[in-house]
């Protein structure tokens, strides 16, 4: 008999039990930061969101060329903020990614330009 066989014929409930946790701790992962339904962005009137430290609006008007979107993200800290600006086709996405902790996924609005609309999708923490 191997040693894997071994320790499986002497402990199958605490191999199973381990298997189970882990399972159950991977399902809950994946659902834990699963992103809410998508939210349409009015043209001209935008979205607000809060990620963690980081306060973000999000507003849009369309252009010759496509939608101009306009991020704007930061905190209360002075010199805080950024704004990043982009033209977004159909069918394009533009992703805001805020870093947290260690061993901690990012938090990440998705903005999509579907067709003649644009939806914020929020994380779900």
């Amino acid at each position: 008999m191997s040693r894997t066989s071994a320790i499986s014929a002497a402990r199958p409930s605490t191999l199973g039990r381990a298997a189970g946790i882990l399972s159950a701790a991977a399902l809950l992962g994946a659902f834990a930061l699963r992103p809410a339904a998508a939210e349409e962005i009015p043209p001209g009137v935008g979205l607000t969101a809060t990620l963690d430290a980081v306060h973000v609006s999000v507003s849009y008007l369309p252009a010759a060329t496509g939608y101009e979107t306009v991020v704007t993200a930061g905190t209360e800290e002075p010199g805080g903020i950024v704004r990043f600006v982009s033209t977004l086709a159909p069918g394009q996405e533009a992703v805001v990614s805020v870093p947290r902790g260690p061993g901690q996924p990012a938090l990440e609005l998705r903005l999509r330009r579907i067709g003649d609309r644009l939806e914020l999708q929020r994380p779900v923490s």
